[in-house]
């Protein structure tokens, strides 16, 4: 797909920092997230359309939750007798924890992230996010999030904020946020997703349920594709 020279520089450090193991032993599937051009376009996705949702995703997720009672601060699978589902129980936590690891723990990555704010610093870096894939340095990127906001606000705002992203392997599931790539542990998975289809009711999806790796505008897609299906014309 790419140059020696470029893989070793670019990719191979990254990839291994990423998920903690030599490249060759990932499934081969994950260079199909790697999109090699030669048209001198600078950005990630070549997609039409980009952006995050004015005002973040914090506020996107309120506005789409408003009108609907939430309950926060509860373990579903330690007290699922508290619930009901008149329609679907759409789970997108861990499919191994829902049935409590009984075929064994699924391998995940998780980051851990640290902010800093720099009061005297109109930016740190010249673009949003740099990554780091020299073995050397622990951290995998740096996120800058002025880079992300509308030209007319972060203009007017002292100092940057910074987010630096260290991989590793969480031993709490509710630290988990990569699916392992591999054979092994999507072996396992597919014995899972068996079990998961045969109750009625049950819809597995998110990044953990459906064990993959989505970027956001694939798990919007796949939300609604999921809900349109459980809910039928009443959604738009």
């Amino acid at each position: 797909m790419m140059p020696r020279a470029v893989y070793e520089k670019f990719v191979k450090g990254y990839t291994a920092k990423q998920w903690g193991v030599p490249p060759h032993m990932l499934a081969a599937g994950l260079a199909g997230r790697f999109d090699i051009r030669s048209d001198g376009d600078v950005r990630l996705k070549t997609s039409r359309h980009q952006g995050i949702p004015r005002g973040g995703y914090a506020l996107f997720m309120r506005r789409m939750l408003d009108g609907i009672r939430v309950v926060t601060g509860v373990d579903y699978l330690e007290q699922r007798g508290r619930f009901a589902a008149r329609t679907a129980t759409f789970f997108t936590g861990p499919i191994d924890e829902y049935f409590g690891f009984d075929l064994g723990r699924l391998a995940y990555r998780g980051q851990r992230r640290s902010h800093a704010y720099l009061p005297d610093a109109s930016w740190h870096q010249p673009v949003a996010q740099v990554n780091h894939p020299q073995p050397a340095v622990a951290a995998i990127r740096t996120l800058e999030w002025k880079h992300m906001m509308e030209p007319e606000l972060r203009e007017t705002l002292p100092g940057t904020v910074i987010t630096t992203e260290t991989p590793y392997t969480p031993a709490d599931p509710g630290s988990y946020e990569y699916p392992f790539p591999d054979a092994t542990n999507q072996r396992l998975y597919r014995r899972y997703r068996e079990r998961a289809e045969a109750i009625p009711g049950l819809v597995m999806c998110g990044r953990l349920g459906d064990y993959r790796y989505y970027d956001m505008d694939q798990a919007i897609g796949r939300a609604l594709t999921l809900a349109k299906r459980a809910l039928g014309s009443s959604l738009p």
